[in-house]
């Protein structure tokens, strides 16, 4: 009980704070803060996704090519125990 009556004055607190950062800008204002902020979030958030996509993408073609080499390998080795016996 005593951390909900801490959390709701912390909040109260909070909400005073911005509430007064806020109040000398028109509504316009505000909502233009929030949509650049929004837009700057999905930008980072689609160069991390294009930067992900980039690295999986190459770590998908290194294995590939790992994976015919090893192919590759066995195939050499079936080859020469088939000469061998």
């Amino acid at each position: 009980m005593k951390d909900a009556g801490l959390s709701f004055i912390a909040g109260l607190g909070v909400g005073a704070v911005l509430g007064l950062l806020f109040a000398p800008q028109s509504g316009e204002e505000t909502q233009e803060f929030f949509a650049s902020r929004a837009r700057k979030g999905t930008n980072r958030a689609s160069a991390a996704a294009k930067r992900a996509r980039v690295r999986t993408e190459n770590f998908a073609q290194q294995a590939k090519e790992q994976a015919a080499e090893a192919i590759d390998a066995v195939k050499e080795a079936y080859s020469e125990q088939k000469a061998e016996g």
